[in-house]
């Protein structure tokens, strides 16, 4: 059976596995990324494959930014702020000979899921990624759509402020407060707990602010609500214009069943208000391949694109 190696590639780590066409994880690792200098990026990569050489037949990778998977080039990179219309793909296949697949990491989540993952037998659905941001991705006709120019999904910069976007430039100090990432993040969230404790954000992690949860701390069930109103809003502005069956939640924060089930719940809330909508009400789950999505999503890219 034919082996690949594949990308994950995170702005604090890269992960990495070598995978089966099955797309099986068969070995995995990591290694911290680099983010400020691209030809070490490119040697770290090739430190990590080298052990497979001879193993494999092909490169994939997921990664962060606006990615033209057609032509391998990152127009963007995320937190890897070098990337600019950079060829990344044929950086790649100069070093190791053998095809290479980029595609955007919230675009591979989508894609792993609507295989035989949590979209599965829906024929539209999206994935909300909930991390640092929102990423995510849009499957309509049981494909991941990509958009003109790869942009497609890109939830962290739908409008949440119409009157304050007309008004107002558009720059780093003023975003978080017109774009959906403000308010349905994982830093949101812990925004949202630390205004109710009068204490600086930074001091809560998505462990600590579950671990209040548990142990019945209201301020972290309130947040949790609030957290969940906003993420409905975002999503019923989604709905509106494309009308989707189902909505897979994912992230690292959606390994809480509570985090799907309080955005269901809010839906559900806000559906009875009005019902008189012209679109249908969709169902809300959580992804079925959490952290290994993105890896399985790449690989599933890379097939279809050689095949």
């Amino acid at each position: 059976m034919k082996k690949y190696f594949v990308l994950d590639m995170g702005g604090t780590f890269i992960k990495y596995a070598l995978m089966n066409e099955k797309a099986e994880i068969l070995e995995h690792g990591k290694f911290p990324a680099e983010t400020e200098n691209l030809e070490k990026l490119l040697e770290d990569i090739v430190k990590a494959a080298n052990p497979y050489r001879g193993q494999i037949e092909g490169i994939a990778v997921s990664m962060p930014g606006r990615i033209n998977t057609e032509e391998g080039i990152a127009c963007t990179g995320g937190s890897f702020h070098f990337f600019r219309d950079t060829p990344f793909g044929k950086m790649l296949q100069e070093r190791f000979g053998l095809p290479v697949t980029l595609a955007n990491d919230g675009k591979c989540a989508a894609m792993a899921e609507v295989g035989d993952g949590a979209l599965a037998g829906h024929n539209s659905g999206a994935v909300i990624v909930l991390g640092t941001g929102i990423g995510g991705g849009v499957v309509l006709n049981r494909k991941v759509w990509m958009g003109a120019t790869g942009g497609a999904g890109e939830f962290s910069w739908l409008l949440k402020d119409f009157r304050r976007f007309a008004d107002e430039p558009l720059n780093y100090m003023n975003a978080m407060g017109l774009i959906w990432a403000g308010d349905t993040s994982a830093p949101a969230l812990m925004r949202m707990y630390a205004e109710r404790k009068n204490e600086d954000p930074a001091k809560f992690t998505g462990i600590s602010f579950f671990e209040a949860y548990d142990a019945g701390d209201p301020d972290a069930h309130d947040a949790l609500k609030e957290f969940g109103r906003r993420a409905v809003a975002g999503i019923y502005a989604v709905q509106s214009v494309l009308d989707l069956e189902c909505y897979a939640i994912g992230g690292g924060i959606s390994a809480r069943k509570e985090v799907t089930d309080i955005i269901r719940e809010c839906l559900q809330e806000k559906v009875a208000e009005f019902p008189y909508v012209p679109f249908c009400t969709p169902e809300i789950v959580t992804c079925r391949y959490g952290n290994d999505a993105n890896l399985i999503g790449a690989l599933h890219f890379h097939l279809d694109r050689i095949q």
